[in-house]
């Protein structure tokens, strides 16, 4: 028995788990230093070819700067170890160290990719919380919506 299986509610089913995705908080990564690497080769347009090529790590270091001020390089340390437990009823969270461990299916209002990599999830009570850099967010998020439809009792739909 799995941890959140001895977690769960009478009755209550687990359909899928996950963790962080490593390929995708280095696709994410990867597309930050890149839009910091067309707007620096932008910037040198018109320059020698020593210029743009001198443009070029340091658009690396800039992008790199940026991801570690605004956080963005926090986001694989900070959850590597959490684990995401979708069911039938809720989405459980362990640990939950700054997130609630159980957010049930039924107060989700809806569900958005931000942008391509990571799922926000809105509660019915106007809060949000974000599931980090998931793998395939795009099937994740159908999964939910999927799971929400069934949780909430008829008529509610």
């Amino acid at each position: 028995m799995t941890p959140v299986e001895a977690d769960l509610m009478p009755g209550e089913t687990l359909l899928v788990s996950w963790k962080i995705s490593a390929r995708s908080f280095l696709f994410r990564a990867g597309v930050i230093v890149s839009v910091w690497v067309v707007i620096g080769q932008a910037a040198s347009l018109g320059q020698s070819l020593q210029t743009m090529l001198l443009a070029l790590p340091g658009a690396v270091i800039v992008g790199l700067f940026y991801m570690w001020v605004f956080g963005e390089l926090d986001i694989w340390g900070q959850n590597r170890r959490t684990d995401w437990h979708l069911t039938d009823r809720a989405i459980h969270i362990v640990p939950g160290d700054d997130l609630p461990s159980r957010l049930a299916l039924t107060d989700i209002r809806r569900i958005n990719r931000w942008p391509w990599w990571s799922l926000v999830i809105r509660f019915n009570s106007g809060t949000a919380t974000t599931i980090p850099i998931p793998p395939k967010p795009a099937a994740l998020r159908a999964r939910i919506l999927d799971a929400r439809v069934r949780a909430l009792p008829e008529g509610a739909q």
